[in-house]
C-alpha cells in the first residue's frame, strides 16, 4: 500500500483522472508564461485548457471561461505520464494550464487563481467590488482556518481587496480540503469519482479497471489521513456548516453583491467539481447552498467547451 500511495502522491491535490480529451494544441510560435492577458486577446485566439476532469482547480478555470463566453478546447491530462503537459509545459507538472495562442505568440497561464483573475480582467467581467465580510471561522474547521500556513498569493491579485484575497485563500485551505475528505470518505463514494474511467475511450480494459480500483482505494486512504489531520468528527456536517456559513456571508445574491466576484468563481468551481456525486446530492439536501449555486449556474451559463469528457457510465 505504501508503494501505491507514493505512486498516486502527485495527484492527491486533484480528483484523479486519466486520458486525452482532444488533440494537443501544438504550435511553433514562441510561448511565454504570464499572469495576465491583454484586453480583447481572448476573442481571436485559440484557447486550450489542460485539465483533470473532476479537479476543483480546473473547474474554477472552466467557470470563468464559460461566464466570459470564451470558446475553448479541453485537453485531458494523463496524471501518470503527464504526456500532454510535457509537450507544452515541460517544466510544469500541475493543472490547470490555460494556453492562449494568438497571431504572434502563445501565452500560458498556470494556477487556477491566476486564470480566474486574468480571464475576468481580459473581458472586463465580474463584479468590480468585493466582499466586506471576512471568511467564517467555525468550530468544525478550526484546524484549517484561520490558516496557520502562509502562501504567496501572487502580484496578479494585488488589485483585489485584502478581504477578497483572504476568501480566495480560504477556498483552498478549507473548501477544497472538505471536498476531498467527503468525496473519498468511503470506498463506495470514492469509486464514484473514478467511474468515468470505465467508459473512457482512450484506455484498454485493463487500465480502466486497474486505475478505477487502485485510485478508489488510495484516495480513500488519503481522505482518512486528512480527516485525522484536521480532527474532523463528522466530515459531512463540517461541509454543511461551512456552506451555511458561506451563504450567511453573502452580500446580496453573491459575495460580490449583485454580480459574482473572483471569490464567488473560486467557490463555484470547487463545488462544481462534485457534479453527479453523492456529496453533491447531500450538500443540496442538507445545506442552504442551493440558492446561491443556482444563481451562479445561471450567471455562468452553458459550457463553451468545444469537447466534453464523460463522467462515467450513464444510467438508462
Amino acid at each position: 500500500w505504501l508503494k501505491l500511495i507514493m505512486f498516486f502522491r502527485p495527484f492527491r491535490r486533484h480528483v484523479f483522472t486519466l486520458g486525452t480529451g482532444a488533440a494537443l494544441c501544438l504550435s511553433s510560435k514562441p510561448t511565454r508564461v504570464t499572469h495576465a492577458l491583454d484586453r480583447g486577446s481572448l476573442s481571436d485566439s485559440q484557447v486550450t485548457l489542460y485539465q483533470f476532469e473532476s479537479c476543483p482547480f480546473c473547474r474554477k478555470a472552466r467557470s470563468v471561461l464559460d461566464y466570459s463566453r470564451v470558446p475553448y478546447t479541453v485537453v485531458e491530462v494523463n496524471p501518470l505520464s503527464k504526456a500532454e503537459l510535457k509537450e507544452v509545459a515541460p517544466d510544469y507538472k500541475k493543472v490547470p494550464v490555460l494556453s492562449v495562442e494568438g497571431h504572434a505568440d502563445t501565452v500560458q497561464i498556470r494556477d487556477s487563481k491566476a486564470i480566474v483573475q486574468a480571464v475576468l480582467t481580459a473581458v472586463n467581467a465580474g463584479s468590480s467590488g468585493g466582499p466586506s465580510r471576512r471568511p467564517p471561522v467555525i468550530p468544525a474547521t478550526a484546524a484549517m482556518w484561520p490558516s496557520k500556513e502562509t502562501e504567496p498569493m501572487g502580484a496578479y491579485l494585488d488589485a483585489l481587496s485584502d478581504v477578497e484575497r483572504e476568501w480566495i485563500l480560504w477556498t483552498d485551505r478549507v473548501l477544497v480540503q472538505l471536498i476531498v475528505v467527503n468525496i473519498y470518505r468511503n470506498l463506495s463514494e470514492s469509486s464514484e469519482t473514478f467511474d468515468y474511467l470505465l467508459t473512457h475511450p482512450a484506455f484498454s480494459l485493463f487500465w480502466k479497471y486497474a486505475g478505477h480500483a487502485s485510485g478508489t482505494v488510495v484516495m480513500n486512504v488519503v481522505a482518512m489521513v486528512r480527516k485525522r489531520k484536521f480532527g474532523l468528527v463528522d466530515e459531512r456536517q463540517a461541509l454543511y456548516d461551512t456552506l451555511n456559513a458561506f451563504v450567511d456571508s453573502l452580500e446580496g445574491d453573491f459575495l460580490g453583491g449583485s454580480k459574482p466576484c473572483r471569490a464567488d468563481f473560486n467557490v463555484y468551481g470547487i463545488l462544481r467539481s462534485v457534479q453527479s456525486f453523492t456529496t453533491e446530492a447531500d450538500m443540496f439536501a442538507n445545506s442552504n447552498i442551493g440558492g446561491w449555486y443556482e444563481r451562479m449556474q445561471d450567471a455562468v451559463g452553458t459550457s463553451c467547451a468545444r469537447n466534453t469528457i464523460a463522467r462515467g457510465p450513464q444510467l438508462a
